[in-house]
């Protein structure tokens, strides 16, 4: 009798033992599900909290992802890359933006030129585009309202066309033009360089969780963010003179593109001035640290006896660097900047079509 509890005793059964351990399996995998629903819960809404933060924002970064995802689209050309998405409107920075149906953020324009018309295409990056300002802002808008008023010889109308694309480089503005913007016969093409230009052909990451949410936006770009501030990634002055060493394949590319331009203009008898826009941060006094790249820019152009503005001389020491930003973290130039540019593209070119 001892003999038979001894062999039914939890102890030395290792059935008995199994059988303890199984209870705590379903406790585990109900605690996963739990888990696991908590998450989903808190990632929809945190989703749902950034979407209306976000909605009418000026964050850079944010704003950047939603202009990328609602206005561009991808091209099979691997020198441009991507482009706008014709007829398309959004709300970035808080102002309107709408593309025409040939992508540009302008009116529409027909490719045939009239006669009396003067014809300005102005070719850039999102400082072109006018990014944080309204479309009568940006500098194309005033040029051509202030040209309109005061007319070079032989012209009664002019018209300044705006096809500056965001995260466009100089191999990108001279693509659009060789492939599409001289069938306009503008008179004159005005390359805005930026000093992030020789960076090599951006490529928009698209997917489906990328394109749609602003949750995963978000925390791409803080990261971003943080690698920067940490030192993970250079800092924006080293890294900007970088873009600038003889050996790097972007500035090659970048030299090429405007030998290219130069060239392709000629051959079009369109006139082109290359106007080198400064980095606003430190413009000021004589403290601007860039001063190097803007000269292998112009070397680049007077081998090509292209002539080179450099619009710092009118935008420096017109008051603190900032009051020419969009935002106060954000050096896009802003209405006033893009005044002050308008009127040096609107003093080269009267100087330079004769008397008026």
């Amino acid at each position: 009798m001892t003999e038979a509890v001894h062999t039914t005793s939890g102890t030395d059964n290792p059935q008995g033992a199994t059988e303890a351990r199984f209870p705590r399996c379903p406790s585990l995998l109900l605690n996963t599900i739990v888990l696991a629903i908590a998450i989903l819960f808190g990632c929809i809404a945190m989703e749902i909290a950034l979407r209306v933060i976000f909605a009418r924002s000026t964050d850079f970064s944010m704003e950047m992802w939603k202009y990328a995802v609602k206005l561009k689209r991808p091209v099979a050309n691997p020198d441009l890359s991507f482009a706008h998405a014709p007829n398309r409107s959004a709300f970035l920075m808080r102002v309107p933006v709408s593309i025409n149906s040939e992508g540009l953020r302008d009116r529409e324009f027909s490719l045939e030129k009239p006669p009396d018309v003067y014809r300005v295409m102005m070719l850039g990056d999102s400082t072109t585009f006018g990014w944080g300002v309204r479309q009568e802002d940006t500098a194309a808008k005033f040029l051509e309202r202030k040209m309109n008023a005061d007319l070079p010889a032989g012209f009664n109308h002019v018209e300044v066309m705006n096809t500056g694309v965001g995260n466009y480089d100089t191999v990108q503005e001279v693509t659009y033009y060789e492939t599409i913007g001289w069938k306009y016969h503008p008179d004159l093409v005005v390359l805005v360089f930026f000093i992030n230009d020789p960076e090599p052909v951006p490529v928009e990451k698209n997917g489906f969780l990328i394109d749609r949410s602003y949750l995963i936006a978000f925390a791409t770009n803080r990261i971003d963010g943080v690698m920067r501030h940490v030192g993970v990634r250079p800092d924006w002055k080293t890294y900007y003179a970088s873009l600038y060493d003889d050996d790097r394949p972007g500035f090659q590319a970048c030299k090429k593109a405007l030998i290219s331009l130069a060239a392709s203009t000629r051959g079009h008898n369109a006139k082109l001035l290359v106007a080198i826009l400064p980095e606003l941060h430190q413009i000021n006094g004589d403290t601007y640290p860039f001063k190097a790249a803007h000269q292998k820019i112009r070397e680049v152009m007077t081998a090509e006896n292209v002539p080179v503005l450099e619009l710092i001389d009118g935008l420096k020491d017109r008051g603190p660097e900032e009051t020419l930003w969009v935002t106060p973290l954000d050096d896009h130039p802003n209405a006033k900047a893009n005044n002050l540019v308008s009127d040096q593209l609107k003093s080269w070119i009267l100087e330079n079509t004769g008397t008026h």
